[in-house]
C-alpha cells in the first residue's frame, strides 16, 4: 500500500512490514503526454540531485550549486569558458565603460584580448616607479611641453652624472648685417638648447660706430609677428653684448637696428646655436 491510499503521496516498500517511504507526487491526470494511448494516474519519485562526482556525494544546495559551462552560444563557440562582449549588436566595437564615484587599483586590472586606451577624467598620483621605466612627454601643444604648476621638489641625495646628458649634435654659426629700415629674419635651424646672439661691433678696425659693414648700433631681438624696423620694443643689446635665447627653432626670432637719431645705423648680429 502507498500510506494507505494508493492515490495519495509517496510509497511504503514492504506493505505490511513498515518498509520504507518513497516520496512521490501523485499526478491524478489520465493522459501523461510521455506515450501513446491512456499511462496516467501514476506517481512520480522525487529525486534530490547530488553534484559530486563518481565516489563522492554533494546534496545540491547554495554552498554546493550545480556547475555550468557555457560551450556555444548559437551557431558560435566560445572558446575556454569565455563570452565575448561588444558594444554594439554587430559585435564589433569596444565596450564603453564608465566609472563613477569608485576607487579603481591599477593592480587590480587584468586586460585579456584587449588594451586600456585611455582612463579620462581620472585624478591620480604616481606613488613609485619600477627600476627602467621611462616616461615619454606628450603634449597637445608645440612640441609637447609639459607644464608643471607649483612646488617641485628634488629627493635628498639626488645626482646627475654630466658624462651621461645628452649633448646637442649640430651647430650653426655665422655674422649678418642690417640696419634699422628692416626686421632680420633667420633661417630654420632646429635647436636642442638655444642660441646664443651677440652684438659684433667691429671698432678694433678703425671704423666708425654705425657705419655699414662695422655694425656698432643698439640691436633689438623679438619674436616673430612682435617686432617692427627700427623699434627698440624687443630684448636690448649694446655693442659688445650678447644674450641666450631658449628656443627650438631659429625661425622663432627676429631682430633689428634701433633708429634712436634719425640716421641709417647698421649692426652685426653674431649668431652660435646648438
Amino acid at each position: 500500500m502507498a500510506n494507505a491510499a494508493t492515490a495519495a503521496d509517496h510509497i511504503t516498500l514492504n506493505p505490511g512490514q513498515g518498509g520504507a517511504v518513497v516520496a512521490t507526487d501523485f499526478v491524478n491526470i489520465q493522459d501523461m503526454g510521455y506515450g501513446s494511448g491512456v499511462e496516467g494516474p501514476a506517481h512520480f519519485q522525487v529525486v534530490k540531485l547530488s553534484t559530486a562526482g563518481p565516489g563522492g556525494f554533494a546534496l545540491l544546495s547554495d554552498s554546493s550549486p550545480v556547475p555550468a559551462r557555457i560551450v556555444s552560444i548559437g551557431s558560435s563557440q566560445v572558446s575556454a569558458g569565455f563570452i565575448a562582449v561588444r558594444g554594439n549588436t554587430l559585435g564589433d566595437a569596444a565596450v564603453p565603460v564608465s566609472i563613477s564615484g569608485a576607487t579603481l587599483t591599477v593592480s587590480d586590472i587584468t586586460i585579456i584580448g584587449g588594451t586600456l586606451d585611455r582612463v579620462a577624467g581620472a585624478s591620480c598620483d604616481i606613488r613609485s616607479v619600477a627600476s627602467g621605466v621611462e616616461f615619454t612627454i606628450r603634449g597637445t601643444g608645440a612640441g609637447g611641453i609639459l607644464a608643471v604648476k607649483g612646488d617641485v621638489s628634488v629627493p635628498t641625495g639626488l645626482s646627475a652624472d654630466i658624462r651621461s646628458l645628452p649633448l646637442p649634435t649640430g651647430i650653426t654659426c655665422y655674422s649678418v648685417g642690417f640696419n634699422d629700415t628692416v626686421v632680420q629674419g633667420f633661417a630654420g635651424f632646429t635647436l636642442a638648447s638655444g642660441v646664443k646672439v651677440k652684438n659684433y661691433f667691429s671698432g678694433l678696425e678703425g671704423l666708425t660706430a654705425g657705419e655699414q659693414n662695422s655694425g656698432g648700433g643698439l640691436l633689438c631681438v623679438g619674436f616673430t609677428g612682435a617686432l617692427s624696423a627700427g623699434a627698440s620694443t624687443g630684448y636690448l643689446l649694446a655693442p659688445g653684448e650678447e644674450v641666450f635665447i631658449e628656443i627650438m627653432n631659429m625661425d622663432q626670432i627676429v631682430a633689428t637696428s634701433v633708429d634712436y637719431d634719425g640716421s641709417t645705423t647698421y649692426v652685426i648680429a653674431s649668431i652660435m646655436g646648438t
